[in-house]
């Protein structure tokens, strides 16, 4: 039976972002967060399979993601790996902030990263993704602009007011009707 490495990192009692990481550094995976993959020794203990769902048609509705399933000996190896490693290896592809526990972690609204006054990224990012999209949809209405005048000039204000002409003709009979 295949296990995750959250499944694997429970019975050790860690996440399953820790357990990826000692993954990583043991030599089991390469690559980052959302995109590892499994190396020589990796492929021993671990089968990699592609998923997708949706159109393939379409970006928005066309999903596709990779699972990595563990062998039960994983574990055991890696735990082995561990002992006999005099200290754990330095992966050169380790990510920012591993060594970093949910504990140690600062809390959610310790730092305001999208403030307008804050020096974080993920505000400017915004705000710059505000603005282009300012601009796409002014360019969008500066070129759209003359073709829809045009369609209010000959198709718009003619339809209104043969609508109109018929109602100011119908209502006289109306009123006769009426009384």
């Amino acid at each position: 039976m295949g296990k995750s490495a959250t499944v694997l990192g429970r019975e050790i009692g860690k996440t399953g972002r820790e357990m990826n990481l000692l993954l990583l550094r043991y030599g089991y995976l390469t690559g980052e967060p959302g995109a590892y993959s499994l190396t020589d020794k990796g492929e021993r203990y671990g089968t990699q399979e592609d998923h997708h769902r949706g159109n393939v048609r379409s970006l928005h509705y066309y999903r596709q993601w990779t699972t990595t399933t563990w062998s039960d000996e994983t574990l055991a190896a890696l735990l082995n790996d561990m002992t006999n490693a005099p200290a754990p290896p330095e992966h050169a592809e380790s990510f920012r902030d591993d060594d970093v526990t949910v504990a140690e972690a600062e809390p959610v609204g310790a730092t305001d990263r999208g403030a307008s006054g804050g020096t974080g990224t993920r505000g400017d990012l915004r705000m710059v993704a505000i603005a282009a999209a300012l601009l796409v949809g002014a360019k969008a209405a500066q070129i759209a602009a003359p073709h829809a005048q045009r369609w209010w000039s000959e198709t718009a204000v003619p339809a209104t007011s043969r609508v109109l002409k018929r109602r100011k003709r119908q209502d006289p009979s109306d009123n006769d009707a009426a009384t």
